[in-house]
């Protein structure tokens, strides 16, 4: 009996999640509402206070669930130590390489970062602020590494990020091209994947000059 009740909690959280993440799709982050997400859960609006504590905590969990860095965030102590070896090299271009493919083929994802950069709010905030929490955690993997003042390591992962997220958007909404490569083509796709392990590499052999 206990297993079934467990079973049905989380069959219930999860339309809660899913229909949160259809409201905001349709009617952004002003149009998320207690009633609202409970006629697309079909389910009633006690059960978001009972399970989640209010529709913005509520929210906030659909952004975790969506939010491409949890899956090192739940994997971090392993992740760290099997990459010691080099640095965080690898590490670094397996991270970009899979933020690429994730945000690509994530509808939701490309919103909700379309969301963040355009709403000011506690919510996008703290996940954002979570995001910077964990990065310091990888690139303590690198710091030690780029003693080199020629090098900013921070910088250039920064900027790779930035360029996903903006390149993606960009193809995505306006479906045109940026500097002449189609992201939507594979061969130009496989072109910025080759680029960005190409640019981390870089960075590796300045510092180590």
């Amino acid at each position: 009996m206990e297993d079934l009740v467990k079973r049905n909690r989380k069959k219930t959280e999860q339309k809660l999640i899913r229909a949160v993440g259809e409201v905001f799709r349709i009617h952004g982050y002003t149009g998320i509402k207690i009633n609202k997400v409970a006629r697309h859960a079909g389910v009633q609006k006690n059960l978001i206070y009972r399970y989640f504590g209010s529709v913005e905590k509520l929210f906030r969990t659909y952004l975790l669930e969506q939010d491409y860095w949890s899956f090192y965030q739940n994997n971090l102590d392993d992740i760290l130590e099997e990459n010691k070896t080099d640095s965080g090299k690898n590490l670094a271009k397996n991270v970009l390489e899979k933020q690429l493919d994730y945000f690509y083929s994530n509808a939701e994802m490309q919103q909700v970062i379309r969301w963040e950069i355009s709403e000011k709010n506690e919510i996008s905030r703290g996940i954002s602020d979570a995001r910077e929490r964990l990065g310091e955690e990888m690139l303590g993997l690198t710091d030690a590494y780029f003693m080199n003042p020629e090098v900013n390591f921070r910088a250039l992962l920064a900027l790779q990020i930035a360029g996903i997220y903006y390149f993606v958007l960009h193809a995505k909404v306006n479906g045109s091209t940026f500097c002449g490569i189609d992201i939507n083509k594979e061969s130009d796709m496989k072109e910025l994947h080759k680029t960005l392990k190409q640019v981390v590499d870089w960075g590796y052999e300045k510092a180590s000059k």
